[in-house]
């Protein structure tokens, strides 16, 4: 995975933890809360995902 990539995941990942975590305060739903802690999954994944330069093989 290129660090481009990593970088977006991240990005992606922290929005829609911070919107399920928004949601699931507003409305109390479960569901929310449910995106919230698959959204902590891809994020622990983007996390520890080491870049790879493209030249390197």
């Amino acid at each position: 995975m290129t660090q481009t990539a990593r970088a977006i995941g991240i990005v992606v990942t922290l929005a829609m933890l911070v919107f399920s975590g928004w949601m699931y305060l507003q409305t109390g739903d479960w569901v929310a809360m449910v995106f919230a802690v698959a959204s902590l999954g891809y994020g622990i994944f983007f996390l520890s995902v080491t870049p790879r330069d493209r030249d390197a093989s």
